[in-house]
């Protein structure tokens, strides 16, 4: 009896379960070079910086000590999510493209490239609602299983947690930001965080239409394309910043209301990727004709601090409304 494309499915599920469980994190790699990989993860976990006054002073024999010493804790979550998707390979072995080669793939590289592909797609829906996914224990995708970057952000606005007073926050909503301006808001709004934060090198995270505005304000102001100037290209950083405030665009946070500058280690992605409790396989379900797609992962945003020394979330108006 000849091995049929449902077996070697089968069969691509076990022998390359480390790599399918790996691959949706795989996917996350060109976004995680810019935050933080948090592995080991299964539900809360408590953020927050130590705040004191302790200095030296003086010499003298009395102690004069006072309890001055605290840490403002930033909690956020990692949730257990699965995919179980059936579907007919036999349906799918000639719509399959692989690159071309002279030797065609036989059944059993499809089956790998098939599994592979599964795995990949949860990793792109990941990525996908990254900054906008609001946790909804009773719903049925991606963008139902964790709290999303800008969802925890509007929750800390709500409790107070981010405000001007605590100078971790700016509105800038008043004034839509445009190509003959985004320049000068994103340069002012950067001069008016926390000296010690200006003092670190930062990272912007910003919608990519507003790095689009950005460079067509500088070409209006200074002739030339940013980027262009006979300093390194390579380093794209704010005009005003001395070069400590490196630009990271990214498409999955477009339509946000949010920019957020803030150190990488402060933008926190947490996996589980070491415990039982995260499995895949393919197995056969009621219907012959079909097989089922598997898999169980911990998976989740947030934040190590809200502190204004490695923290400043400027709300903007670009004229679109969140998603």
């Amino acid at each position: 009896m000849s091995v049929t494309i449902h077996e070697l499915l089968i069969a691509a599920g076990t022998k390359f379960r480390k790599d399918l469980l790996t691959m949706p994190v795989a996917e996350l790699a060109p976004i995680l070079k810019y935050m933080s990989l948090k592995t080991g993860m299964q539900g809360k976990e408590v953020g927050g910086i130590l705040t004191t006054d302790a200095q030296l002073r003086p010499y003298r024999t009395d102690k004069g000590a006072s309890d001055n010493t605290a840490i403002n804790p930033f909690e956020w979550e990692t949730f257990l999510g699965d995919v179980v998707k059936e579907f007919d390979p036999n349906a799918i072995l000639g719509t399959l493209y692989t690159e071309a080669t002279s030797k065609k793939p036989d059944q059993r590289e499809i089956a790998r490239l098939v599994a592979m592909e599964m795995a990949r797609k949860v990793g792109e829906a990941l990525r996908q609602n990254m900054f906008t996914a609001v946790r909804d224990g009773a719903g049925d995708t991606t963008a139902d299983l964790f709290n999303g970057f800008s969802t925890l952000l509007t929750a800390a606005k709500t409790a107070n947690k981010l405000t001007a007073a605590l100078n971790n926050y700016q509105d800038l909503t008043g004034e839509a930001m445009t190509s003959a301006n985004c320049g000068d808001i994103l340069k002012e709004s950067y001069r008016a965080m926390n000296p010690l934060l200006k003092g670190r090198p930062v990272n912007l995270y910003l919608p990519d239409s507003v790095l689009d505005m950005y460079e067509d304000w500088y070409q209006i102001e200074h002739g030339h394309a940013p980027w262009n100037d006979g300093f390194d290209q390579s380093k794209k950083t704010l005009i005003g910043s001395r070069g400590k405030c490196s630009f990271v665009p990214l498409d999955n946070m477009e339509g946000q209301p949010y920019a957020i500058f803030t150190v990488k280690e402060n933008m926190k992605v947490g996996v589980d990727q070491e415990s039982d409790k995260e499995t895949v396989e393919i197995r056969r379900p009621d219907n012959p004709k079909l097989v089922q797609f598997f898999m169980m992962a911990y998976f989740g945003v947030g934040f190590e601090t809200l502190d204004k020394r490695f923290m400043n979330v400027i709300e903007i108006n670009t004229g679109e409304e969140a998603s």
